[in-house]
């Protein structure tokens, strides 16, 4: 998100300054807005998981977290055809 706010603010700062800062502001303020991304949103990942690891402890809280089925026992039951 600051890479774009970079980017455009360059733009602006460049085209009011012309000549070569037209090209050297913008990819500088990519630049910088790329390193404050970079900076503010280490960890992100991390705290999803994290987060992601407490909502599910929440919805497990109920008496039966979880059932197999054995399918080596399992029988397809099909009605028969005389049955109607």
């Amino acid at each position: 998100m600051l890479c774009c706010v970079g980017l455009i603010g360059g733009m602006a700062v460049g085209q009011s300054l012309g000549g070569p800062w037209t090209y050297i502001a913008p990819a500088a303020g990519f630049g910088i807005g790329l390193l404050a991304d970079m900076k503010f949103m280490h960890g992100m990942p991390k705290k999803g998981v994290q987060l992601r690891a407490i909502i599910g402890r929440k919805n497990d809280a109920g008496p039966v977290h979880a059932m197999q089925a054995d399918e080596s026992k399992a029988r397809l039951q099909l009605p028969h055809p005389s049955d109607g």
